[in-house]
């Protein structure tokens, strides 16, 4: 067989299993979908409210801290179990007046300065800082962008007591600015679909979802067990996730709980955002990945997960555009007998289709569903370089005996509705 046939199958097998994969989870979604919807007007009310502590972790984020508060201190969890600490990393500018100013609008806000020389470190070593601070038997936690519903906070917690397997839940998050740019559009389809598919669609299969870093509750005497936040990760939620699973326990997507968050509309800051969450699932699929041969369920499913994104899916794709310009040019063609072209444009309906089911199930603007065929030719190639400069700046660390290095999204003024 020649090299080039090789190849070829290479990207079509490590297309064509994911693909298929993801199209199951599709169904699973859906009957998902239906579950939530019950689960929601059955939902019980606790006799009593546990003491509730929202955690915020803000570095310079002026631009979206005052909505983020006024959205947080609104909510109609009960008023004498609820506290909110903005945690201040040292921030340079007006973030800490903006906060001071809602506090005495808010009694439910308390700010926590984290000391000079201790902070600076990223996400996770500012959450562990502002841990000791919190009063709450639950702690839910907010990036400083995020403005969750009324009834947001209270769902999360009714769904964690309403379950003893579960330590965790993790609500739904949308983008709140989709209209600012065409990347915020495809942001929007991709973290409709991200949720329902890969969070609602293995909760349903194999009762398994993972935190997102933003939108959810998990009992503090779990987070103090499991020593608090990962301080050398790069995306905390993924790697507590892990640890959770080790001690047989339970985290649970709900899309009921619904939380708006603010997605980079520019491509300079996206690219440097996903990158980092790249990285950032490399260094856990590096980490667990021995406790994954030892324990195929469920580490084992979520770390095949990454292989197949990482090292099935993006190589695929990568040497499927290589033969294709290689025919195209003339040097060599596929030999391999096959309706291979039926298969590829069966492949990309298979996307569009379900890319349009996700967005159904949001009843998501149609605007979207136009922009959703258009991401398979634009918006999914850029992984392709995000995952290979994310390889690229992890090796280069390695080699210079580096530490993974922290990058701070950067936000914007949304425009006006």
């Amino acid at each position: 067989m020649a090299p080039i046939d090789i190849l070829f199958l290479f990207g079509f097998l490590g297309i064509w299993i994911p693909q298929t994969f993801w199209a199951w989870l599709s169904y699973q979604a859906w009957k998902y979908s239906k579950t939530a919807e019950q689960e929601l007007n059955h939902l019980p009310v606790p006799e009593e409210w546990p003491f509730l502590s929202v955690l915020i972790p803000a570095y310079n984020e002026a631009v979206v801290i005052e909505e983020t508060l006024h959205a947080i201190a609104k909510q109609d969890y009960p008023a004498h179990a609820y506290e909110v600490l903005l945690i201040n990393d040292g921030s340079k500018d007006n973030t800490l007046e903006i906060a001071e100013r809602l506090a005495q609008q808010y009694p439910c806000i308390k700010i926590v300065n984290v000391p000079k020389g201790m902070g600076g470190k990223g996400k996770s070593r500012t959450l562990n800082n502002g841990l000791p601070h919190a009063k709450g038997e639950l702690i839910v936690v907010y990036d400083a962008d995020s403005t969750p519903e009324p009834n947001c906070v209270r769902l999360l917690a009714q769904t964690l007591l309403a379950d003893k397997k579960l330590v965790a839940v993790n609500g739904k998050v949308r983008t709140r600015n989709w209209d600012d740019s065409p990347l915020t559009r495809f942001i929007a389809i991709e973290f409709i679909f991200f949720q329902w598919i890969f969070q609602g669609g293995r909760w349903q299969s194999f009762e398994l979802s993972t935190l997102m870093g933003t939108n959810y509750v998990i009992w503090r005497d779990v987070l103090e067990t499991l020593g608090g936040f990962d301080e050398k990760s790069l995306v905390d939620d993924t790697e507590m996730s892990f640890r959770i699973f080790l001690g047989k326990k339970r985290i649970k997507w709900v899309p009921y709980a619904i939380g708006w968050q603010q997605d980079p509309p520019s491509l300079s800051v996206f690219i440097k955002q996903r990158s980092r969450w790249t990285q950032g699932n490399f260094y856990v699929t590096q980490k667990y990945l021995p406790v994954a041969i030892r324990t195929p369920f469920p580490i084992g499913i979520e770390i095949f997960n990454n292989i197949m994104c990482y090292i099935m899916f993006v190589p695929a794709l990568i040497w499927s555009h290589i033969t294709l310009i290689i025919g195209l040019l003339g040097i060599a063609g596929v030999s391999v007998p096959g309706p291979f072209t039926f298969l590829w444009a069966l492949s990309f309906l298979l996307y569009v289709a379900q890319m349009w089911f996700t967005l159904s199930l949001e009843k998501a603007p149609t605007k979207l569903y136009g922009y959703s065929v258009l991401s398979y030719i634009s918006y999914s190639q850029i992984f392709l370089f995000i995952v290979a400069k994310a390889a690229y700046e992890m090796l280069k660390n390695k080699i210079q005996g580096n530490s993974l290095q922290w990058y701070k999204t950067e936000r914007s003024q949304e425009k006006k509705k």
